[in-house]
C-alpha cells in the first residue's frame, strides 16, 4: 500500500515536470515569433528613391530591383531575359521595382526620381522606361523618359496596365500581372521598331487630313476642267471647238495685261471676241514675279530641338526624365 502511493507521488511529479517543461517551450516558441515579427517590421520600413537596390549595377544582365521577394525568382529571371533582349534589339533601357512601401506613398514621383537619380535610357536618346509596382500603394506607375514618350506613349501604358496587370495585382498575383504587363510592353516596342505600330499611326492620325487635301485637289481640277470646257464651247453649234485666233493689246497698267482675243470655231467658223486680262510675267515690279515666303526651315517645318542628356549614374547609360508615363491603382 506504501509502495503504491510512493509510484502514484512519483507519476505526479513528472507529470506537473512535463507540463511546466511543455509550457516553458510554448512560452519560447511565442518570445521566440514575437521577436522575428518585431526584426521584420523594424526592416520594412518605406523605401527612400536612394535605398532601392539596383541589381544592375552588379550585372548589366539584371533590370528587376525586387529587394522584398514580392515577386517571384522566377519571374525576376524571365523578366530580366526579356528586358535584355530588348535592350540588345531596339537599345531601350527599363527598371523594375517591386516593393512593399515607399516613403511619401507617391508613385509617379517615386518612379520619376528613380529615372532621374538612375539615368535610366541612353544620354544620346533619353529612352528609358521605369516600372514601379508598390503593394501599399496598391499602385503600379509606369514613367518614360523623353526620348521614349513618343514611342510608348500615356495613353498605350494605360491601356497596358488596365487590360494586363490590374486584374492580377487586384487579386494579390503579383507574378501573373508583372508578366503580362513586361511582356505586353515588349511586344508593343519591338512592333513599333519593325513598323506595325508606326502603321497603325500613321493610319489614325494622318488618314483624315490626307482625304481633306486630296478633296481640296480633287475640286479645283473639276473647277479648273469645267472652266476651260465652258471657255471652249461654241455659242453657234454648241461643240468645245473654239481656238484661240488673234489678240490685240488693249492697255499695260503695273504687269496687268487687257487684251482684245478673238476665238474661231474650228467645226462651223463662228467667232467670238472676248476682253480678257493677264499676268505679265516679265513684269518685277510689286506684285510680279518676287521671291515669295520661305516655307521651310525654322516656320511650319522646324524641327523641335531634342532635350539633352540628364542625370547620369550607374551602368545605366544617363537618360533624362520629364514626367511622360501613365500610372493605375488596382
Amino acid at each position: 500500500m506504501k509502495d503504491s502511493e510512493q509510484k502514484n507521488e512519483q507519476k505526479t511529479i513528472e507529470h506537473k515536470s512535463f507540463v511546466y517543461l511543455h509550457n516553458m517551450k510554448k512560452t519560447f516558441a511565442i518570445f521566440i515569433i514575437c521577436c522575428t515579427i518585431g526584426v521584420l517590421q523594424a526592416w520594412a520600413h518605406p523605401y527612400k528613391v536612394n535605398e532601392i537596390p539596383m541589381v544592375h549595377l552588379q550585372d548589366r544582365t539584371r533590370y528587376v530591383s525586387n529587394p522584398d521577394q514580392i515577386l517571384s525568382s522566377q519571374t525576376t529571371t524571365s523578366i530580366d531575359s526579356i528586358l535584355y533582349n530588348l535592350e540588345q534589339q531596339t537599345g531601350i533601357e527599363t527598371l523594375v521595382v517591386a516593393v512593399n512601401e515607399i516613403e511619401g506613398g507617391d508613385c509617379f514621383e517615386f518612379a520619376l526620381q528613380l529615372g532621374k537619380q538612375q539615368g535610366v535610357g541612353k544620354k544620346e536618346t533619353n529612352n528609358g522606361l521605369v516600372i514601379l509596382l508598390v503593394t501599399r500603394e496598391r499602385c503600379i506607375q509606369f514613367v518614360t523618359g523623353y526620348g521614349l514618350e513618343g514611342t510608348l506613349p500615356d495613353a498605350v501604358c494605360k491601356r497596358i496596365q488596365i487590360q494586363y496587370m490590374n486584374q492580377p495585382f487586384s487579386q494579390g498575383d503579383w507574378d501573373t500581372g508583372m508578366m503580362a504587363g513586361i511582356r505586353a510592353v515588349n511586344r508593343y516596342l519591338i512592333d513599333y521598331r519593325d513598323g506595325t505600330e508606326r502603321a497603325e499611326t500613321s493610319a489614325t492620325d494622318y488618314y483624315p487630313p490626307l482625304i481633306f487635301i486630296a478633296t481640296v485637289l480633287l475640286l479645283f481640277f473639276v473647277f479648273a476642267y469645267r472652266r476651260l470646257r465652258r471657255k471652249s464651247r461654241c455659242p453657234h453649234c454648241k461643240k468645245h471647238t473654239l481656238q484661240r485666233s488673234t489678240s490685240r493689246l488693249l492697255s499695260e497698267v503695273n504687269g496687268i495685261r487687257r487684251e482684245e482675243v478673238v476665238y474661231t470655231c474650228t467645226y462651223c467658223g463662228y467667232t467670238v471676241v472676248r476682253e480678257e486680262e493677264s499676268q505679265d510675267n516679265r513684269h518685277d515690279g510689286f506684285g510680279g514675279r518676287g521671291g515669295g515666303p520661305i516655307i521651310f526651315g525654322g516656320g511650319f517645318f522646324g524641327g523641335r530641338g531634342g532635350h539633352g542628356g540628364g542625370f547620369s549614374g550607374g551602368s545605366f547609360g544617363g537618360g533624362d526624365f520629364g514626367g511622360g508615363g501613365a500610372g493605375s491603382k488596382f
